[in-house]
């Protein structure tokens, strides 16, 4: 877990980001619903599914950080990846977007478990069956605790890229962030 969170803030915020792959022609569009903003339930499943035909390519770095491929297995490799975008109905631009949002989804939410947010919810639900004086004590300690840890609070997530946004990306959760994790360890961001 901690390997993934570092890999997520490595890529976040100081990964040079992989070269640019020639786009294989103008991708169809994927619908995305009024409610839903930009990022639809439709693009994400299409995402998921991008990211999981990348998965079965032949691996970009060797266990030690080496380049696998030779520079004419890159090259394959650039047009079969535009040529699974394109299946999945997604351009380079929403692909790149998708994932930021993924990002800082799964890493925000990762940092949340780290630092005790899921038990500050517990806590909180605990609180109702403590005396007045005890209840004041764990009251006051709790918003310490909050105000040190960013127990899952996604706002700043929801404030860059919009809260149905988030809202897609939370409902599959489980399955977004393995994804992510998988494409940490493709990349050869995770050690």
């Amino acid at each position: 877990m901690r390997r993934a969170l570092l890999g997520g803030l490595v890529l976040l915020f100081g990964c040079p980001k992989p070269a640019e792959v020639p786009d294989a022609g103008p991708a169809p569009e994927v619908a995305e619903s009024p409610d839903a903003g930009w990022l639809s339930p439709d693009a994400l499943d299409a995402w998921l599914r991008y990211q999981q035909a990348l998965a079965a390519l032949p691996a970009l770095v060797r266990g030690d950080g080496g380049h696998a491929l030779g520079r004419d297995d890159v090259r394959a490799r650039a047009k079969a990846e535009a040529a699974l975008r394109a299946d999945a109905g997604l351009s380079v631009e929403q692909v790149d977007r998708i994932e930021a949002v993924v990002a800082e989804v799964v890493t925000t939410r990762t940092l949340a478990r780290l630092s005790g947010g899921d038990a500050v919810e517990k806590f909180q639900g605990a609180l109702a069956d403590l005396g007045p004086e005890q209840r004041a004590k764990a009251e006051a300690a709790l918003r310490e605790l909050k105000a040190k840890s960013p127990a899952g609070a996604l706002d700043d997530v929801e404030a860059k890229f919009g809260a149905d946004a988030v809202r897609v990306v939370l409902t599959r959760e489980s399955e977004v962030t393995k994804t992510w994790d998988a494409l940490l360890e493709a990349r050869g961001d995770r050690r």
